[in-house]
């Protein structure tokens, strides 16, 4: 229903969720593993605060805006997702052929798609790690299968002593995984519907993915399209953030004139980092250029975190 991440110790987060009266728990999955710890149950009661706030003068107007945003950002998905299947089928034939210079050109583009709406991918149970698992999250006996397995095979130079090229049967087995898993996701995302709070978390917690992953260089270990991930990242989080602006600047017009400004300045920041249609390399970034990213996203991170409590509170 929905997440915050990357609260180390000795950290907090707020996460605001908009729930229908019923019986929840939250858990706390570190690195993502596991069933969870620290489930603490609660129950959702009905509130006639959104009730009396639909009936409010001028809120009609509000609550047409809302559903307006909730509908663009389900085709938005779709769209996302159709254009994922497309670009997977093309990669993953020229991965089965050996064809690994048309795979290597398509992997960062194709992947874009994912990115841009990680946070809803996510959601869908053990499809998430089917397609996206990182090697270090692996778990003893789990089947490595999806995007990061592929990218290592194609880019080995950085693999550990003694890795070997994956034979023909194990390429065709994961490409065939890869294809299959994300036509099973854009059957789950076609009936999707989305509240405000989901779209605003999801905007908070792409914004994470970046934080966590792109900028620390952990996402593309041996690829390092680091970068092309950030920006879909950015891309779908600035997305979201565009959707519900309008409900924004009535409600809240300082965080919006804030946002606007930090969305600006980290987009800024990414495109004196472009080179052609993509980026460098992430190991070609100075120790100085991360900090100034990440400093960015952290930047931005702070005012984007309160969206969800100034719309939906």
């Amino acid at each position: 229903m929905g997440e915050a991440e990357n609260i180390g110790p000795g950290l907090s987060r707020t996460l605001v969720v908009d729930l229908s009266a019923g019986s929840y728990f939250t858990a706390c999955k570190p690195g993502m593993t596991g069933t969870g710890i620290g489930q603490a149950p609660f129950t959702v009661t009905p509130s006639s605060a959104a009730d009396a706030a639909t009936n409010a003068p001028g809120e009609a107007d509000l609550v047409a805006r809302i559903d307006t945003a909730n509908t663009n950002y389900a085709s938005y998905v779709k769209d996302q997702i159709g254009q994922l299947v497309t670009g997977t089928a093309a990669f993953a034939a020229a991965y089965t052929a050996g064809d690994d210079n048309t795979a290597r050109g398509l992997y960062a583009a194709t992947r874009a798609h994912w990115e841009r709406v990680e946070t809803v991918a996510e959601s869908f149970g053990d499809l998430d790690p089917k397609l996206d698992l990182r090697e270090a999250d692996l778990e003893e006996g789990q089947d490595w299968t999806g995007w990061h397995a592929i990218e290592k095979d194609l880019w080995p130079a950085d693999a550990e002593a003694g890795f070997a090229a994956y034979p023909a049967a194990e390429r065709a087995r994961l490409a065939g995984l890869l294809v299959a898993d994300t036509a099973t996701l854009n059957e789950k995302v076609q009936p999707l519907t989305f509240t405000l709070a989901q779209q605003t978390n999801g905007a908070i917690g792409l914004l994470d993915e970046v934080a966590s992953g792109k900028v620390t260089g952990e996402e593309e270990v041996w690829s390092h399209t680091d970068l092309w991930d950030f920006q879909a990242n950015v891309d779908g989080a600035r997305v979201l953030y565009a959707g519900v602006r309008d409900v924004l600047v009535q409600k809240d017009a300082a965080l919006a004139a804030t946002l606007d400004t930090r969305f600006a300045a980290l987009q800024t920041l990414l495109d004196t980092q472009r080179v052609g249609d993509g980026f460098v390399l992430y190991t070609d970034l100075s120790t100085g250029t991360v900090k100034g990213l990440a400093d960015q996203v952290n930047a931005l991170a702070e005012p984007l975190g309160r969206l969800t409590a100034a719309l939906v509170l």
